[in-house]
Order: structure tokens, then sequence, then C-alpha cells
């Protein structure tokens, strides 16, 4: 065959260009891969003993050998490039945390220097002065001062980005006590059913006996699959496949597959469309909260949940038992339950830390350990998905850290599949995709269709990595600001924060402009034209409100707005319009594993707002605040009925708003 696509004939036309292999498109390595995964993942130099190299040994880590791996590259030029773009941006953050901490050396001698002089004006140098520079300048540093806090094990301090640390500000003159918001979570009981007004119904709106319909699994595997596998790929597509279609075929069994079938069903029930955030609604519909709007989705989609939880108790500790337990967790936060998924994720990071001890046991008895790419890729994702969950639930909720962190794992990008097209070649705008406008007629059509498998992966692997590197950076973000609460933020320690505020504000830029042109977003933009560049723009707010916000109480409790620095003012001023952001966003009503957060950082982001006013800050940013507040109420309403602490939030706005001027919105 030729490969080139030509046939000899120069005078003849073309014939079609053959099919070429991907072995065939990729291009060569310049040499063997013969250090073991977790050598070649950290850039370490390996040994190559067998079972376990030396550094393998050294960490207590497991050491796997690809002895099957082919001489070619594992993705094509395309794909190859945009995960080594984002490997290389990660790579980047680690080297600009030392660089930066570096160039904060000389801080601490300065701070040295105030706390021997006194605090007043002088001491403080440009930072207060009104002749200050718009921006800071880099320092030299000193050898044995202070250094930015890296992100190891990304533990996060836990409850200092929540409602309740903003309701705790000074400003707000402990009308509340710590935790009334949050407390509400637990006061609600974890075991108490989400659908109370339901939970002896078993009809939906239609009259039908609402039941598990093992023929419609396979269509149902396929919504989970273009709807929530994208935004969390922990499965294999096409195995995926296979058990929903054994369960049409042979009915339900009381095995792991059929878990696994009937907890991606149930996501599959509960996942909407995206565009549908922008269809025009009815009268009736425009005041309805999430649980009465899709009741009888919800209520279908538990029948299958339920199935799921009744199967979990009779799977051993591997691979798959950890997918199902972690799409149960995911389950419970797109019905905004977060405690309910910390059980799930918590469960889930049991049974993979006992799958890896297991492993490593195996390992050190047998003379060799290989494992296949697919199996380390799985295993890889299941990882970092539970880990990064539990995280995340960190920074709202006063929860424990996760039990990996005390695994040994390796902190690098985990490897995308091997059968990817090219990353290059998305076509986020095509409204014909039912990935990414799906709409209910595109819906229809794919129920009757697989989505490309190749498309999906693409995707799915390039918001995954993308979100890796974002959760790290937020991580960085919170341990430098946030580890003392806004204690930390006053006069002694604003030299700190700006020079923080610079570096992440650079890390943020250098990321953004890595992304490919077809994700990238507007950061004005509140109708995002599909929900993968919308979660990339939530991720990247949810960074910038962290950042911003210290800035912001100091200008509401230290100094006043208009005696600071133009590059101070431009902080505060950054802090408002995410704030705004965040309210005004059109996607902060729709269904995603994301919800509760986003629900909750609104809630934090109208706080925020009214402390300016109450401040009495003059921006020109505030002069509709009234407007900006009633929305945000609104936004609490439309959660209320799924989350206790979104309709306590929604009290203590509404509250707040009669207090400083506003009408009750009653």
């Amino acid at each position: 065959m030729d490969t080139n696509g030509s046939d000899g004939n120069r005078g003849l036309p073309k014939r079609p260009r053959p099919e070429v292999s991907r072995e065939t498109k990729a291009y060569p390595r310049k040499r063997a891969l013969k250090a073991c995964s977790t050598c070649r993942m950290r850039k370490t130099k390996c040994n190559n003993e067998r079972p376990i190299c030396g550094f393998c040994q050294s960490l207590g880590a497991m050491c796997v050998y690809d002895d099957t791996a082919q001489d070619i590259s594992s993705l094509d030029p395309a794909s190859q490039m945009i995960v080594d773009r984002l490997d290389q941006l990660l790579r980047r953050f680690d080297q600009d945390a030392a660089q930066s901490s570096k160039a904060l050396d000389q801080v601490l001698h300065k701070l040295d220097q105030v706390r021997s002089t006194g605090l007043n004006q002088d001491a403080l140098g440009p930072a207060f002065s009104s002749e200050a520079p718009a921006t800071s300048h880099p320092v030299h540093a000193q050898e044995s001062d202070i250094h930015l806090i890296e992100d190891e094990n990304m533990l996060t301090p836990a409850s200092q980005t929540s409602p309740d640390a903003v309701l705790d500000w000074p400003i707000f003159e402990n009308q509340f006590p710590w935790g009334y918001i949050t407390d509400s979570l637990f006061t609600d009981g974890i075991e108490e059913s989400k659908m109370t007004n339901v939970h002896n119904a078993n009809t939906s709106n239609f009259g039908t006996p609402a039941s598990i319909n093992e023929e419609a699994i396979p269509r149902l595997v396929e919504v989970f699959l273009s709807q929530v596998h994208t935004k969390c790929p922990v499965l294999d597509i096409e195995i995926a496949r296979n058990y929903a279609r054994d369960v049409a075929r042979d009915g339900l069994r009381w095995t792991g597959p059929s878990c696994l079938t009937l907890i991606m069903s149930a996501l599959g029930c509960i996942a909407n469309p995206f565009s549908d955030l922008y269809n025009p609604k009815p009268a009736h519909e425009q005041r309805s909260t999430s649980k009465s709007l899709h009741s009888a989705s919800l209520i279908l989609g538990k029948l299958y949940y339920d199935a799921a939880c009744k199967r979990i108790g009779l799977l051993y500790s591997n691979i798959l038992s950890t997918q199902c337990i972690f799409l149960c967790g995911i389950y419970e936060m797109y019905m905004l339950s977060p405690l309910k998924a910390w059980r799930w994720f918590s469960s889930a990071s049991s049974t993979l830390y006992t799958h890896l001890r297991c492993e490593e046991v195996q390992a050190k008895s047998t003379t060799s350990a290989t494992k296949s790419l697919d199996s380390q890729r799985l295993e890889a994702s299941i990882y970092w998905s539970a880990y990064k969950s539990m995280c995340e639930l960190r920074t709202e909720l006063p929860l424990p850290p996760s039990l990996l962190a005390e695994v040994k794992y390796s902190h690098v990008l985990p490897t995308p599949p091997t059968n990817l097209g090219s990353a290059m070649d998305m076509d986020m705008e095509d409204s014909a995709s039912p990935i990414f406008q799906a709409t209910p007629e595109s819906l229809s059509q794919l129920h009757g269709m697989e989505v490309s498998s190749d498309k999906m992966q693409e995707q799915a692997w390039f918001l995954y990595l993308t979100d890796i590197i974002l959760s790290r950076l937020g991580t960085r973000v919170l341990l430098n600001l946030y580890d003392n609460r806004h204690q930390y933020w006053n006069p002694d320690h604003l030299y700190i924060m700006l020079r923080a505020a610079d570096e992440f504000e650079r890390q943020l830029s250098d990321w953004f402009s890595t992304l490919p042109e077809p994700i990238q977003f507007d950061d004005f933009d509140i109708r995002p034209s599909h929900e993968l560049r919308f979660i990339v723009q939530f991720r990247a707010l949810e960074i910038k409100s962290w950042l911003y916000r210290p800035f912001l109480y100091f200008a509401i409790h230290h100094v006043p707005y208009d005696n600071l620095n133009p590059r101070l003012q431009s902080l505060v001023l950054k802090a408002i319009d995410s704030s705004i952001h965040w309210i005004l966003l059109r996607p902060v009503r729709h269904r995603h594993h994301g919800s509760w957060y986003v629900g909750r950082l609104v809630l934090s982001s109208a706080l925020s707002i009214i402390a300016a006013v109450k401040a009495g800050i003059t921006a020109e940013k505030l002069n509709d605040w009234r407007d900006i507040i009633r929305e945000a109420i609104s936004a609490m309403q439309f959660w209320e009925d799924e989350s206790p602490d979104l309709k306590k939030g929604k009290e203590v706005l509404e509250l707040f708003y009669a207090e400083i001027g506003g009408q009750n919105t009653a």
C-alpha cells in the first residue's frame, strides 16, 4: 500500500487516500523506554532493577515496567502536543513556586524592620502611599527568609473559603455564630432522603409506574458518557458500553458490571443538557425550584441509584468497585448532598488505598510486576478524581484530609488513552454535536446512536488535565493566603499578599495562554456557549475570587478604599468584579456535579458585596448592588429545596438586604 497517497500517475486524478494505521502516522521515539513508569513520570533516573527499582523502593511505590510498549508515540503528534503543553505548564508552576519564594525572601527582612520600628505609614513603605507605583517590583532574596507554601499533597485549609468565613468578617458584627450556614448541612442529617415529598411515590408525573427499564439502560449510559463522563473520565468508554449491552440482553445481576451500569444510568437520568439554560421558559417555570422542575427525572434516577447501592457491599476492593463507589459520590454531588458525597468519596479512597496496598505486597512476592498502560491510566484517573474531590470539599466544609494523602503516588498528570484523535480538530461550536450543544432534539438522536469514543475521550481528558492543573494552582492560593483565616489579611502581611497576587496572576495568565482557541473563554461572558467552556471558566473564576477577596477585606477593615494606591485599588475592584460576575453568570442554575460549589460561591460573593456596601466603598460597580443581591437571592431560592445551607444563606441575604436599605423580596 502506498501510504503517501500517490499512485505514480501524475496525469490522472488522485485516488482516495487509503487508511493509514496509527503507528504509521505516529513518529518514532529516539530511544527505547527502559525506565519504569514511576521514574518516567517523575523524570528521575531509573536503575532498571527488577522487580522494583531503587527509586520506587525508596518511596515505597509500586514499580511497573511496560514491557509490551511499542516503539512509537502513544499519541498522534497533535494530541501529544496538547498533553506536552499541559505537562510543561504544570512543571512551570512547580518552578515558579521556587522562583517566587526566592523573590519573597526579602519580605521577612522588611517585616522585621516594621515590627522593630512600629506600625506607621513610613515604616510600611509605599504600599499605602498614593504615590506608590501601580505594580509591584521584584525584590532580591536572602537565603534564610520565608518561602511560598507549595502544594505537595493538595491539603487545603478546611472551610476557609465558605460563606461562613465571609460572614465572620468584623463588618458583620458577629450577627451570626461561626458555622451558622454550614451547620445546617449537619443538622439536616446525612441519612434524610432528599426526596422527602415524594419518598412514597412510585409513579412519574405522567402517571406511569416509575421502574427500572433494562432495555433503556444503553441509552441512559450514552447520556452519561456525553454529559457526565466528559467531566470525570474514570471509565473506559467501550467497556462501559459493553456492560450496558450485556444488561439489556441478559438482565441485571448482582455483580460489579451491573452495579456500574446502574450508577451510570442514574446519572444519565438526572444530567440535563447545558443548552436548556437558554431555552425560553414558560411563566410558571421561571420561579420553579430545581426539584420541582425536574422531579420526574430525579425520581427515576434515584431508582437506579438505590439499585446500585444495594450491590456496593458485594464488591471486592478493586478498580471496578472504586469506580462504582466514586460515581455514587458524583451522583450525590449532582443532588447537592455534599456530606453524602463525602462519605462515598471517602469510601472510594479507602477502597483504592486497600487495592494499591494489596498490589504493592503482591509485587514484592513476585519476580515481575507488569501492568498495562490502560490499567495504569484508570488507576491514576480514579486516584486523582477521588483525591481531588475530597480536597475540594474541604475548601467549603470542616472535614478531615483524604486517606490518599498518605499514598506515595506519582504527583504528575495521568496519561491519556492511546486511541485519541487529534485534539486540535475540536469543533466545539458545532450545534449538531450531542456532546457539547445537546438539546432535547439532539438527545433524542443520541438515544439511537453512539457518539465517537475518540471525540469524547479527547474533550474529557483535555478538560480533566486542565482541571488538575487549576486545582493545584488553587491549592497554592489557599495555602498562601487562607491558612490563618482573615486575621492574616492585615498590614503586617500586606507585602506577602501583594507578591502572592502578582505571582498567581502571572501563573493564571500563563495557563490561559496555553488553552487552544476552542476552549478559551471571555472573563466577562455570562452566557458561555457550551458546558466544557463553562467548567474551565468556573474553575478560573473560583481561583480569582479566592485570590482577590483578601484585598476587599483589607479595604473594608484596615485602610479606606479611597486612600489605597492604584495597585491595591485595582485588586479590590477585581474582587468586586469577580463577585458580581459569579452572581450574574447564567449557568448557576445548571445541574452538574459542581452545582453545589457554584451556589456556595454565589452566596459568598453576595456576602462580599454586602460587606463592601456596608463599609461605604464608593466603586461605580456597586451602584446596582440591589439588583445583584436580588439575583443572588433568586439563585438561592432555586436550589433551596435540595440544599439546606443555600436555603439558610437566602434568609441571611434577605435580612442584610432589608437592613441596609433594600426592599424586602418576600
